[in-house]
């Protein structure tokens, strides 16, 4: 075990405990190469305008205007001294800084000697099942001089493998794409001219399934674009639920927006790859999309706290620059795991981010799924568009924070997915993302302009023609009812409705 120097500090934010229900298995003694991004503060006057993204989030979308890629990076980049200080550092441990991006930089060189020069506690560890994994526990430690600089290093830590699949087959019939755009009122268009990014992590995108379901839906999309970051590891020797969702989203998009380009970001499943595939998508120059569909998370607690706040942070350049960011609220209700309190999902839980909750069709109306995500943030305070989260956290008898999620739509019949050929009805709210994105799509292509962060508007239009409410139905833990409530948000859409309201000036 490599000790740290006396001299070194802890870096702020960069805490992790020990994963729930995993044990130590063996010691790190590999040497061999790795690559990980660290993260830089911003350079004196960088700072992101969180009021400016607000207000444009309340703002009629024909009124805004937004910055250009181009220029944000350029006024809110690390400084090029930091990474210089950074990069003599790295040196005396034989790291090399090979990519710089904004505020991140990418390092290589071998595993002891990262863990040497980050303080950091690394070791081999198991899972419940018994899958091993590489575990990253307490706080990064560095020379105070690289602290100052220095927000966090990602890759150390890998979050446990997906589950594998098992049998597939359908078990129930799901909705066609034409039946979701009737029962939504979806605008007219089909997406042309908007292109939505997805971001994946780990699953492998099959191009055979996604044009199946195309032709079994009777529309003519392209195949998706699909673009690697930090080397994500895709093809692997078993399918897990990440192959699922590969397939579920892009086959969503595809049904309900046809004409618009998808662009599928493909990234290793940990923080490193959730963090450097937003940023990617984000300050995308070449592809440039208006909207970003992400159905993965994890539990706040499970997230280092500075991954949080960079979560955050991307989510709000987002804002800046007019791109849309749809996330899934969870599939495990209100998340009551290892310590027995409700907990909610990451990146869903980000006030920049529009969160996306499940429902189940009961006739003509929609209940609150069972297992769909949402509750209140232990991270974030409540955002002020969302002051309904603090009254109802009250009567619930919880700790007042962000309350998720914001929008929600059907888990249940689910929609029509293809995997290695096999017809599947697939829900929970990895489905609802997607859903919102195509809608979002559709919209921005009527408008003719991004609409970008929109969800302070939709909570500031009262007038009940936006959204049909999810007013019965529980996840475990919170109860759906009339108005804003953590099981169904602000309730399933009205496509022509939300339009028109955004289409005012």
């Amino acid at each position: 075990m490599i000790k740290c120097p006396e001299e070194h500090v802890p870096i702020a934010g960069t805490h992790r405990n020990v994963w729930p229900d995993s044990t130590f298995a063996a010691e790190m003694t590999s040497d061999a190469d790795v690559w990980l991004t660290a993260w830089l503060r911003p350079k004196r006057g960088g700072d992101l305008d969180i009021a400016q993204a607000r207000r444009l989030g309340a703002t009629p979308p024909l009124r805004r205007t937004y910055v250009s890629r181009e220029e944000l990076a350029k006024q809110t980049a690390a400084d090029p001294a930091d990474v210089e200080l950074l990069r003599r550092y790295c040196a005396r441990f034989n790291i090399a800084i090979v990519q710089s991006h904004w505020r991140s930089v990418v390092m290589s060189g071998p595993i002891d000697k990262l863990v040497q020069a980050f303080g950091a506690t690394v070791a081999i560890f198991a899972d419940a099942s018994g899958r091993h994994f590489r575990h990253r526990s307490k706080a990064l430690h560095v020379p105070p001089e690289i602290a100052a600089i220095l927000r966090g290093v990602f890759g150390f830590h890998q979050w446990p493998r997906s589950k594998k699949l098992g049998s597939l087959q359908r078990h129930m019939t799901p909705l066609s794409a034409r039946e979701i755009v009737a029962r939504y009122g979806f605008p007219d268009g089909d997406g042309s001219n908007q292109t939505v990014g997805i971001l994946q992590f780990r699953g492998e995108f099959k191009a055979a399934d996604f044009q199946r379901c195309m032709e079994s839906q009777g529309v003519d999309a392209a195949l998706p674009l699909v673009k690697r970051v930090d080397n994500a590891a895709v093809a692997h020797e078993i399918e897990t639920t990440k192959d699922l969702e590969a397939a579920l989203d892009a086959q969503i998009i595809g049904s309900l927006a046809s004409g618009a380009r998808i662009v599928v970001y493909e990234a290793p499943d940990d923080e490193r790859g959730f963090l450097d595939a937003i940023r990617t998508a984000t300050f995308d120059e070449e592809l440039r999309p208006s909207v970003l569909s992400i159905s993965y998370g994890w539990p706040e607690h499970l997230w280092t706290p500075v991954a949080l706040e960079l979560l955050n942070e991307l989510f709000t350049v987002a804002a800046l620059l007019g791109v849309t960011v749809l996330c899934s609220s969870g599939d495990h209700g209100a998340e009551l795991d290892y310590d027995g309190n409700p907990h909610v999902v990451a990146p869903a839980s980000s006030p920049f981010a529009h969160s996306c909750g499940g429902t189940v069709l009961s006739g003509e109306d929609e209940v609150a799924w069972e297992q769909t995500g949402g509750g209140f943030s232990s991270h974030f305070e409540p955002p002020p568009w969302q002051m309904a989260a603090k009254s109802i956290a009250a009567a619930c008898n919880a700790a007042a924070g962000r309350g998720v999620p914001d929008v929600a739509a059907q888990v249940q019949p689910g929609h029509r997915v293809f995997l290695d050929g096999c017809e599947l009805a697939m829900g929970g709210t990895s489905s609802v993302a997607p859903l919102w994105a195509a809608l979002t799509a559709r919209i921005n292509q009527q408008l003719g302009a991004p609409v970008g962060f929109f969800v302070p508007f939709l909570y500031q239009n009262t007038s009940g023609k936006l959204f049909r409410g999810v007013t019965s139905g529980t996840n475990g833990k919170y109860q759906a009812c009339a108005g804003w409530n953590p099981c169904g948000g602000l309730g399933v859409p009205v496509g022509t409705a939300i339009e028109e309201s955004l289409r005012e000036t």
